[in-house]
């Protein structure tokens, strides 16, 4: 298992850290995106089993600001990542 925190992914890693924490809630910042928006280079900050740890884990952040941009996203088993089209 890799670890992914505090490093910039791409989409391919991206997919791979689904399959990884499934079933884990990822808190993930957005780092760069494509001219449709969407997001193409992003950074795990962290995980979790309960969404609103990750919501606690914001508000206790001391970097924390309005311009830069966050996804939570729950890592589902049962479902394909949609954040990436990216397969191996």
């Amino acid at each position: 298992m890799t670890d992914y925190k505090n490093n910039i992914l791409d989409l391919k890693d991206v997919a791979r850290l689904y399959a990884e924490k499934a079933g884990k809630w990822l808190l993930l910042e957005i780092l760069e995106t494509d001219k449709e928006n969407n997001p193409t280079k992003l950074r795990l900050i962290t995980h979790s089993a309960s969404k609103e740890q990750l919501h606690e884990h914001l508000s206790e952040d001391s970097e924390w600001e309005w311009k830069r941009r966050y996804l939570i996203v729950l890592a589902d088993p049962t479902k394909p990542c949609t954040l990436s089209q990216w397969t191996d």
